[in-house]
Parts: C-alpha cells; sequence; structure tokens
C-alpha cells in the first residue's frame, strides 16, 4: 500500500459521509455557518481537512482528498527535503492541520513547530527586509546532514499586572537566542512566529481586494482610532505588486504563494514559484543555493493549494446559549468587531464555484494594524512596521481546544496561553478596547471569552 492509498483510506468513511451530506441553508442572521456553503458538521479534525459539504463533484471532491498526502507525507533528503530546514512536512507544524507547539527542537529527526522572519537594518527600494547574507529571511535550524548552520534557544519571561479590581494577573513574553555557527549574530533583526490554523484559505483568497478596502482607513479619517492599512507586497508569480492577504504581515497573496513559500523556507523544497535561486521571496536578494529542478511540481502544488482551499469551515457552537449572546454584545461594544470584521463576501472565484459568492464570517478585515509596543518587533515588511500585524480570523478559535493534544497558544508568536492573556497583549488603536474589557467584572469578561470560544 502506497501512501496516497493509505490516507485514502484512513479518510475514506468521513469522505463519504461527507460527499453524501448536502449543504443545508440556514437562518443567515448569526455567524453559526462561519465558513457559508463550506460549513461542516464533521467532528475535530475532519471539518478542517475533509472536502467542504458543497464540492458535490466527485472529481472535485477526489482531488481535493488528493491533496492530503502531499500535505502530511514526511520528506527526507530523497525526495527533496533540505539541505536546511525547519520541519519535515506541512503537517508537522500544523498538527491535524491546526496550530502547532510553541518549540524549537535539537533533534535531527524531530523538527522545530516555530519559525523565525529575521532582516538586516533598512528596506530595499520596494520596500521588502533586507535578508541576512548566507541565511536569508529565515532561520533554519535543521539540516539532513544534521549540521546546523544556526539554532534558536527560546525561554518565556512573565510579565505581571493587576485589573482594575486588582485581580493580579501573570502574562510571558518571548526571549529568543540565536545562534549561528561561525558568525556572530549581532545586527540580526528577528520575529517569531507560531503555527496558525489553516482555516477557511480559500474564501479569504477569493475576497476581492475592493472588499478588504472597504475597511481601510490609515489616516484614521473618521477619528476612531482605528487605522486599518492594506499590505501591498511583491507577488512571487508575477514579480508586481499586490494585495498581500496570508501570513501574520500579510506578506502573501495567494494561498498558492503561502504553500509555496512555506514548503521553501520551512523545508528547503523548490517549486516554479520558489526556485532556489534566491534566498527570499523578494527579487534583488543574494542566492544560498544553486538552481535545481523544482521539487514540489507544479501539479502537486496545486493539489496542495487545492486541498486547503476547499477545506470545510468548522461550525460556531452555542450561538444560542445566553451567554455566548451576551458575550456576542460585549464583543461589539468594546469595538472589537471595528478590527475583527465578522462577515464578508467572495466574489466570482474562476474555476471554484463552490467559493464564489459565499457570505462567511472570518472575523477579520485582514487588513494591518497597530498592535502597540508590547507585540512590536523591528523586522518591517512593505507596507507593515514592527508595530503592525493582519488582523488574525478568530474562526475556528474554540476548535484549537480540540482538534489535537496540542495545547492551543495565541498571537503571532504563541505567547498568549488563554484567549484572555491574547486580549492583554493588545495595544496601540486596540488600547482602548483592552482597557474597556479589563474594567469588566468577572462574569462579563467570562461572557466574552465563551463567545470567543464558541467561534
Amino acid at each position: 500500500m502506497n501512501k496516497f492509498q493509505f490516507y485514502s483510506a484512513v479518510l475514506v468513511v468521513p469522505l463519504i459521509l461527507t460527499f453524501a451530506c448536502r449543504n443545508v441553508r440556514a437562518d443567515t442572521s448569526d455567524v453559526s455557518r462561519l465558513g457559508g456553503d463550506l460549513s461542516s458538521t464533521l467532528p475535530e479534525r475532519h471539518a478542517i481537512q475533509v472536502a467542504a459539504p458543497n464540492v458535490v463533484d466527485r472529481t472535485r471532491f477526489e482531488k481535493q482528498l488528493s491533496g492530503f498526502p502531499v500535505f502530511h507525507s514526511l520528506l527526507s533528503s530523497v525526495n527533496g527535503l533540505g539541505p536546511h530546514f525547519v520541519n519535515n512536512s506541512c503537517g508537522g507544524c500544523h498538527v491535524n492541520n491546526g496550530r502547532g507547539p510553541a518549540r524549537f527542537s535539537r533533534g535531527i529527526t524531530q523538527g522545530s513547530t516555530m519559525v523565525v522572519k529575521v532582516a538586516v537594518r533598512g528596506r530595499n527600494p520596494d520596500g521588502s527586509p533586507k535578508v541576512v547574507p548566507s541565511i536569508g529571511e529565515q532561520i533554519q535550524d535543521h539540516s539532513v546532514t544534521g549540521k546546523r548552520t544556526a539554532s534558536v534557544t527560546l525561554k518565556w519571561i512573565p510579565v505581571t499586572g493587576r485589573y482594575p479590581d486588582k485581580t493580579p494577573y501573570t502574562l510571558r513574553k518571548p526571549d529568543l537566542t540565536i545562534s549561528l555557527t561561525g558568525r556572530s549574530s549581532r545586527g540580526i533583526l528577528s520575529s517569531l512566529r507560531m503555527t496558525p490554523a489553516l482555516i477557511g484559505l480559500g474564501l479569504l483568497d477569493g475576497v476581492s481586494e475592493a472588499t478588504i478596502l472597504e475597511r481601510a482607513d490609515p489616516a484614521d479619517a473618521d477619528g476612531d482610532g482605528i487605522s486599518g492599512e492594506a499590505q501591498y507586497v511583491i507577488d512571487a508569480k508575477t514579480k508586481e505588486k499586490r494585495l498581500g492577504k496570508f501570513g501574520f504581515r500579510a506578506s502573501h497573496t495567494t494561498t498558492e504563494e503561502q504553500s509555496a513559500a512555506a514548503a521553501f523556507f520551512d523545508m528547503g523544497v523548490t517549486s516554479s514559484l520558489f526556485p532556489g535561486t534566491t534566498s527570499s521571496l523578494f527579487p534583488g536578494t543574494s542566492s544560498t543555493g544553486a538552481t535545481t529542478a523544482a521539487e514540489l511540481t507544479d501539479d502537486n502544488l496545486d493539489r496542495l493549494t487545492f486541498y486547503q482551499n476547499l477545506a470545510g469551515v468548522p461550525f460556531a457552537r452555542d450561538q444560542g446559549s445566553p451567554a455566548v449572546v451576551a458575550g456576542r454584545s460585549r464583543f461589539d461594544a468594546l469595538g472589537c468587531e471595528k478590527c475583527h470584521r465578522s462577515t464578508m463576501t467572495t466574489g466570482e472565484v474562476p474555476g471554484h464555484p463552490e467559493l464564489s459568492n459565499q457570505k462567511f464570517h472570518p472575523f477579520s478585515d485582514l487588513l494591518l494594524h497597530d498592535m502597540g509596543r508590547g507585540l512590536a518587533d523591528k523586522r518591517s515588511e512593505f507596507e507593515a512596521s514592527g508595530r503592525e500585524w493582519r488582523t488574525t480570523p478568530l474562526w475556528g478559535l474554540g476548535y484549537s481546544y480540540s482538534i489535537s493534544s496540542v495545547k492551543p497558544l495565541f498571537l503571532h508568536d504563541g505567547r498568549a496561553r488563554t484567549i484572555e492573556e491574547a486580549i492583554l497583549w493588545h495595544g496601540g488603536e486596540a488600547e482602548g478596547s483592552k482597557r474597556e474589557f479589563m474594567k469588566m467584572k468577572k462574569a462579563d469578561r467570562d461572557e466574552l471569552i465563551a463567545f470567543l470560544r464558541s467561534l
């Protein structure tokens, strides 16, 4: 039995059940159907791995399945891994397509599940970060030979505080040490990133630029303190500047590009979008290796993209419960919805009828926002300063607790151990909302958390 047959056998029962279940339209006045017609009632991890229920064409259904082994197969030096890498499969970081643990591994066979983006001071004329000579734009802390060129040590520093009612709390912030073989790491600017859950990527990909720009207000013309800014980056395929949507700083334009970039930077796997002639996503940077044939073929990249884009989105739960209803009201009253936009609609998505004209609920505006000094680093990127981050979608937040055995962590670097801690780290444009949250009675704060965990 080959890998494709094995993975097909593992998923065959839930896949058959999914294909047999047709999407049933529900009341659109609530957000229960987070993914619109892509909302899946399958349990736990199957909801975000198996084809969405509105994938009714058998050929397309089977193509979505065929991306599963591409995503989860373990790579080696024989089939494209390395020579330097972070992990040896997509699923090695995105456990069950969800979040990964906050860990840097020193073992040879066990990869790390976080990444460190790096740069040197200044930016290129097009706004891209200046990569680190001989390193590139990301630390790759493993190699197929076992001889590392870099290693990362992560420690956590406690940060204490009190609510206005004198209730104490303890947060934590990362303390990162980068060690390079044979050279100093002095002058390197770093940005720590955790593994996010992969939910509803096709819907986000299908949102038009015009829809995203509806909420852009970089000069805060309306004076509400929220100044969402669109990110524009160099598209790996066209080499032109386009709106970025994916990644913690919206540094990639499409699911395809995000997937190819992850293959290259996280696994050292080349493709037609990242052929190995440059150490960075961005043009004009120095090469770290010779040109090679694409190890991730266009066909497998297409299957990988198709797999993620047409996977289901979990339903929101308990939307009628008193605590969740009250929590949503508090979410709106605090102004959280100004950045965590509850509803978007896709346009016509060529070749993907399942993704076209879908009303869905990501709870993100996909714009950059200043999150304050506490969450800042010094690595700017195109339109994003070190203080700015793309609004993280909140859908699937509650599933983080049950999708795998991995304890869920939050924010871009996993510093927040709970949703409450994530809120307490909000600053910058979200400072006012955070302060109002802190003034709430504990019972009221608990209702807000109940709403967020229902998503």
